[in-house]
């Protein structure tokens, strides 16, 4: 017998409230240089790849291709976090996650941890007061989750929190376990860490060294590539060290030409570094380009911000628009207090 249209129509809408429910109730992966997103039920994972069960089907995931989970039966305002912490606004992504962590799943809350781990510690660039707390709550993470999916980010995070608090027996034993994971781009990633320390030291030669031996190591990923350019990025601060502003920019010309569009902090501290090399060389005008594109294109990264905040405040007066350098002192302070650059306009 031939069903009714409006039974068809009820059966039709049941399949897809039943569709619907099932894709909520997934958990989802999503990876980066990908558009598509994976759902299933995260079975396990290590700190190297997770496992997704997509019905009969088992698929394993590599941890470094990983952006980020979204654990069935999270609180959907922890997509609103995710977006305040990419744009910088860390105390309003601080105050949602910990919210989140009075519920759900014990994978979400593990998350949770790292998350909330992970934005104090991109607070502490801009406050270095935070760089303690930070550091507590990256090594409580490692030291509970050392087979997580995120050790290596969190191992990365507390190097440079140590470097920031310039521990840097500390930073290099966090690179240095970097540097034994299985991928490429993190191994060259942990290399271009090592060098920052060596030049953080005032070791230049031993930096520029390092940084170039890198350079030179084929690279074909897109994040090999990434860390291709932040050697290259590094090997230009050294130039700039050496009084070789000039040669300088060159290099850091060819990154920004370059570079992909959503390396912000690669980008960001592109800028900033040519903006100095300017700054360096009496280039008033020059150098107020450079740092503007940081305050126009990336103030999601607070540490390289504020201080191109305090080099616009001070070079505005030199093209005769002194104005223009109390605007941007008072973005400084209104948005930086703790930041060593506001201390040091206080104190100017």
């Amino acid at each position: 017998m031939k069903r009714p249209i409006w039974l068809s129509l009820i059966l039709l809408a049941g399949m897809q409230i039943l569709t619907v429910s099932h894709l909520e109730a997934a958990d989802t992966i999503y990876q980066y240089n990908s558009n598509s997103p994976q759902l299933g039920d995260i079975k396990g994972y290590t700190k190297t790849e997770l496992t997704l069960q997509r019905g009969s089907k088992s698929v394993k995931i590599p941890a470094n291709e990983v952006q980020r989970v979204r654990w069935d039966g999270e609180p959907p305002q922890l997509n609103i976090a995710r977006n305040q912490e990419q744009n910088g606004n860390y105390a309003a992504a601080l105050a949602e996650y910990k919210k989140a962590q009075s519920s759900g799943s014990a994978n979400l809350k593990k998350a949770l941890q790292f998350m909330i781990a992970r934005a104090t510690a991109k607070s502490a660039q801009s406050n270095a007061a935070d760089l303690d707390n930070a550091i507590k709550l990256l090594s409580d993470f490692i030291k509970a989750n050392g087979d997580h999916y995120q050790f290596y980010a969190a191992t990365k995070l507390l190097g440079e929190a140590y470097l920031a608090k310039k521990d840097y027996a500390a930073a290099n034993k966090e690179f240095g376990t970097l540097e034994r994971s299985p991928w490429k781009e993190t191994q060259m990633n942990a290399k271009n860490l090592k060098a920052r320390v060596l030049l953080a030291q005032g070791n230049i030669k031993g930096a520029l060294s390092a940084f170039e031996a890198v350079t030179k190591i084929d690279a074909k990923s897109p994040a090999e590539l990434a860390s291709k350019r932040a050697a290259q990025l590094g090997s230009a601060l050294c130039l700039e060290k050496e009084g070789k502003q000039k040669e300088a920019i060159t290099v850091l010309d060819q990154i920004i030409k370059t570079a992909d569009p959503q390396q912000t902090a690669l980008l960001a501290e592109t800028y900033l570094r040519k903006g100095d090399c300017y700054r360096e060389l009496g280039e008033a005008k020059e150098a107020l380009i450079a740092y503007l594109h940081i305050d126009v294109l990336f103030p999601s990264q607070p540490a390289i911000h504020a201080e191109a905040l305090y080099h616009l405040s001070t070079l505005w007066g030199k093209v005769q628009k002194p104005e223009r350098g109390v605007e941007a002192r008072a973005v400084l302070e209104q948005q930086y207090p703790n930041s060593e650059w506001t201390q040091k306009a206080a104190g100017s």
